[in-house]
């Protein structure tokens, strides 16, 4: 049974949106930093990637627009992590593939 037998037809479209969004190096990167972290504010993740704060911010925006991330906030700051967890494993299978060669 091939792929868009086993998966519904919409939600294979959003995953799908999901996978363009985090191929890009600075999606890409946050997407790693918080298989890592978990759960991190703007500012954190500013901090970690070395990211001019309006590029953090439209990053993280267009991620959870997409579906990547999800977002908490708790007093003042706005906390973002994974909405999918297992994103992880794109990352480690990136990883390994580039390993590879």
């Amino acid at each position: 049974m091939v792929l868009t037998e086993r998966i519904q037809s919409e939600k294979l479209r959003s995953a799908i949106n999901m996978l363009k969004v985090i191929a890009h190096p600075v999606r890409l990167a946050i997407v790693d930093l918080l298989t890592e972290k978990n759960r991190m504010t703007i500012l954190e993740i500013q901090d970690a990637l070395n990211l001019e704060q309006a590029i953090a911010s439209q990053q993280i925006t267009l991620m959870e627009d997409k579906g990547v991330l999800k977002s908490e906030k708790i007093g003042r700051s706005k906390y973002v992590s994974l909405r999918f967890p297992k994103m992880q494993t794109i990352v480690d299978c990136l990883e390994d593939c580039c390993n590879e060669h």
